[in-house]
């Protein structure tokens, strides 16, 4: 007798797969606080009162149209190769070959570039290398007294490279594993004078849960490094990211993040993806997305994403609205190719 393949949970039972990540992502929330949180003796960090107090904060501008639009929450979803740049360990969901592209106008005449690549290698894992460009627009230069001097074009990049793996449960289902992740960065910073560094990151996905519905990660990104100018040491922004995506059905999905950065105090992001078919090879995405970050910091219309995908075959491009209040917005445009 044949035994139908049993399908996945309707849309009531995803409801509730959703209201019991979002509870387990609270309680992650609350132990990340504390965790993050620094006793007065200690040097400031993780609050609303240690801002400044790293540098290279082109590190904490993320790539990817995509996950911007999910109002960065992507570090568990994250399954290309911009993974390099929110979750090393998601490279390991790289099927063969993943090539990622992104060029951003950002904020008052900047603008960045992301260019990632990653090979699946088998049962060792997977890798990839990838580079991000921050420019900040021409800036003159005068001296004591006001007189132009002359101008200079500062710049930050990272040159990244990184693997994943299994690391737990070799006789088990690949979605049954833990997986890990790490990449070593090189780090320039070009203002009226240069300094490098370098740097790591490290991710850890978990098993899926819930019939492979629900995944939960960790990433902890600039864990050391620190650049100098004049004769000043300053490290940069280390970043702790615990996330989850939630599958509620074949066409919906839920992702939650939350942030906890060294110069600023945690925040919330969450965002969400609908997807419908427009033919047999061609599916059109609709997101959205919030997060809690600078909240009281900025006027305006700001917190929250809005953006769209298309994806044909191994192709994608996606769009990504991101309003930063009176200061102004940012549109970015990424493409894959998946082969």
């Amino acid at each position: 007798m044949r035994t139908e393949k049993p399908r996945r949970s309707n849309f009531g039972q995803g409801i509730n797969l959703a209201i019991s990540s979002y509870c387990l992502v609270k309680i992650s929330f609350c132990a990340l606080v504390l965790i993050s949180y620094s006793p007065p003796s200690r040097a400031a960090g993780f609050d609303s009162d240690a801002t400044g107090i790293a540098t290279a904060q082109f590190l904490k501008v993320v790539p990817g149209a995509r996950g911007v639009a999910l109002g960065e929450a992507f570090s568990a979803l994250a399954d290309d190769a911009t993974a390099m740049d929110w979750n090393p360990a998601g490279l390991i969901k790289v099927n063969k070959h993943s090539l990622a592209l992104m060029h951003a106008p950002y904020l008052i005449n900047t603008f960045v570039d992301f260019f990632a690549y990653s090979q699946h290698a088998g049962e060792v894992g997977s890798w990839g290398m990838a580079l991000k460009y921050m420019n900040y627009g021409k800036i003159v230069q005068t001296d004591a007294a006001g007189v132009e001097t002359g101008d200079f074009n500062p710049y930050d990049i990272s040159l990244a490279v990184g693997f994943a793996t299994y690391i737990t449960g070799f006789n088990k289902d690949p979605e049954e594993r833990f997986v890990l992740g790490a990449t070593g960065k090189f780090i320039r910073s070009e203002l009226l004078s240069s300094d490098s560094t370098v740097s790591s990151d490290i991710g850890i996905l978990f098993p899926y849960l819930f019939e492979k519905h629900f995944q939960a990660a960790l990433v902890a990104q600039n864990i050391m490094g620190t650049l100098r100018y004049d004769k000043v040491d300053a490290p940069l922004p280390l970043v702790l990211r615990l996330g989850s995506v939630t599958h509620v059905t074949d066409y919906f999905l839920v992702t939650t993040d939350i942030v906890a950065a060294r110069d600023s105090a945690p925040f919330l992001a969450m965002g969400g993806e609908f997807r419908t078919g427009l033919g047999k090879n061609a599916d059109l995405l609709l997101r959205s997305g919030f997060n809690t970050r600078a909240l009281k910091d900025l006027g305006g219309f700001h917190n929250i994403t809005l953006g769209t995908g298309f994806r044909y075959t191994i192709y994608s491009i996606d769009y990504s609205f991101s309003p930063f209040g009176d200061i102004g917005s940012v549109h970015r445009i990424s493409a894959a190719m998946n082969f």
